[in-house]
């Protein structure tokens, strides 16, 4: 193979490896930030059940107090009872503290059925606390292996960048201007290997007396539809 072509395939590996490596910096920022929206949203939710518990909690104590209010009432309509004179009265009085009853009955009903809900949330609570608290340490842990990767990415690139420096002094300057060129043009692949007489990037068909000629000889052919430069590993 031609010095020049296996400079060139050495550069486009060294400049393909290096774009993917300022990518994979570039992207950490973002990466960051979507973990750290991610964690704040467990968060949030996590906060918004326990304030659900609270609330739940609040009522209760609230409707305990309206049942300890009615069971006052019903003392005092009680000790009313042993003072009425007629039994207009008596009567009037006597189906007031029914009443009273049946809300005491009803009110204290609430109390047990608020007492279950609030048993089996606290429960939930426990366990989604749980792997709120498992999933939190395992973001909390991606969050920070992603930054401390970027000194080890960052020390990679350099190393890429003085390989491709090196490299790119050895190959000459109009076949390297030419290189530049295509490989602008076409997101940074500016050769491609022709295998079974087709251009591995495009998949046209290469000319048969091109493809013989790239088979034998050292020099520099470009694909007819692409025009990135042939290489072929054949023979090697």
């Amino acid at each position: 193979m031609n010095p020049e072509l296996r400079n060139l395939i050495a550069l486009q590996d060294l400049e393909l490896k290096s774009a993917e490596l300022q990518k994979q910096l570039s992207d950490i920022p973002l990466q960051i930030q979507n973990l750290n929206e991610e964690l704040a949203r467990l968060t949030s939710a996590h906060e918004e059940r326990v304030a659900a518990a609270k609330e739940l909690a609040n009522r209760r104590r609230t409707l305990e107090g309206q049942v300890d209010m009615l069971w006052a009432k019903l003392a005092r309509l009680k000790d009313q009872l042993m003072t009425v004179k007629n039994n207009k009265e008596y009567t009037a009085m006597l189906n007031e503290i029914q009443t009273t009853e049946g809300l005491i009955r009803e009110e204290e009903d609430k109390v047990l059925e608020m007492m279950e809900e609030m048993e089996a949330r606290d429960r939930d609570l426990a366990s989604a606390e749980a792997e709120m608290r498992t999933q939190s340490a395992a973001l909390q842990e991606v969050i920070r292996t992603t930054g401390d990767s970027v000194p080890g990415l960052e020390q990679q690139l350099a190393r890429l960048e003085e390989e491709r420096e090196s490299v790119a002094a050895l190959i000459d300057s109009e076949l390297l201007a030419r290189y530049r060129q295509i490989a602008g043009a076409r997101k940074g692949v500016a050769l491609a290997e022709a295998r079974d007489e087709l251009c591995s990037c495009c998949h046209v068909r290469i000319r048969p007396q091109m493809y013989a000629d790239l088979l034998r000889t050292d020099d520099i052919f470009y694909c007819d539809s692409c025009s990135r430069i042939l290489f072929s590993r054949e023979g090697q």
